[in-house]
């Protein structure tokens, strides 16, 4: 409670800026309506408070707003895809080279898969650049210079999941975002889950998603699944919006700083 109050207090700081006004009038931080924080709208937050937050089915990120476009998958053929796909080879010839000694679990994989084994390597972590890493993989750290991340609420990994595994349905923690899988060994048999749809990855393509949707993996191929995931800030976002909440998790950050020990740097 002690983040929740330091972040209400930086957003009521901001009540008066122009560029906030969205945010305020219409997200959600938990169940708490954050229009409670602007002049005179205690009545309203309070009559919103003892509602669910809109969220759309299959969905119920921590912090919401309700005012972004939200569809579990999107489209494949924007600029980010465009980017990734354009230099797809060399970023999984920089893959193989470094899962062969840098890749780990953390705790948020263990606590996810549910069986068999998920492997990640670290790119970038909550706004944290894991140098050792992205220094190994020149071409993929341009590439990841190119994009809109998003760096304080996102993370860039290498993904690989091996055969057997399962990861049991979670949702990420914001709407704000969008998240990017750029195939890069994709065998048969793993599939991706999406709220209520089915999903298969190509090596070369991007899959594009909205984790504030339930999503999780079943993997019953016979080798190992491999993907560049990256996170990017939902297109319809402001740059002033975009700061809030780097801001935002900055404050969050001095409550519960992430442990990067456990992680290759």
């Amino acid at each position: 409670w002690k983040c929740d109050l330091a972040m209400m207090r930086l957003l009521r700081s901001r009540r008066f800026d122009a560029g906030a006004q969205r945010v305020l009038a219409e997200g959600y931080i938990g169940r708490w309506p954050l229009c409670l924080l602007m002049d005179g709208g205690i009545w309203k937050g309070l009559q919103r408070r003892v509602r669910r937050p809109p969220y759309p089915p299959f969905s119920g990120p921590r912090m919401f707003f309700p005012f972004l476009s939200a569809r579990p998958v999107w489209p494949s053929n924007d600029h980010v895809s465009s980017i990734l796909t354009s230099r797809w080879l060399e970023i999984r010839e920089e893959f193989n080279a470094l899962i062969k000694d840098a890749a780990s679990s953390d705790n948020n994989t263990q606590s996810l898969t549910v069986q068999g084994a998920w492997k990640k390597v670290p790119l970038w972590s909550n706004g944290h650049a894991h140098r050792q890493n992205l220094d190994r993989c020149p071409a993929t750290a341009a590439v990841l210079e190119q994009l809109p991340l998003c760096r304080a609420l996102g993370m860039s990994y290498f993904s690989q999941i091996l055969p057997g595994s399962v990861v049991r349905p979670h949702f990420g923690p914001t709407n704000a975002r969008l998240r990017y899988h750029l195939g890069l060994v994709v065998p048969q048999g793993p599939r991706l889950a999406i709220a209520d749809g089915s999903y298969q990855w190509s090596e070369g393509r991007t899959l594009v998603f909205s984790d504030a949707f339930v999503h999780a993996v079943r993997h019953e191929g016979k080798s190992a699944r491999s993907v560049l995931i990256v996170d990017t800030y939902h297109p319809e976002l402001t740059e002033y919006e975009r700061q809030l909440l780097e801001d935002l998790e900055a404050v969050h950050r001095q409550f519960f700083p992430p442990s990067y020990e456990a992680l290759p740097h």
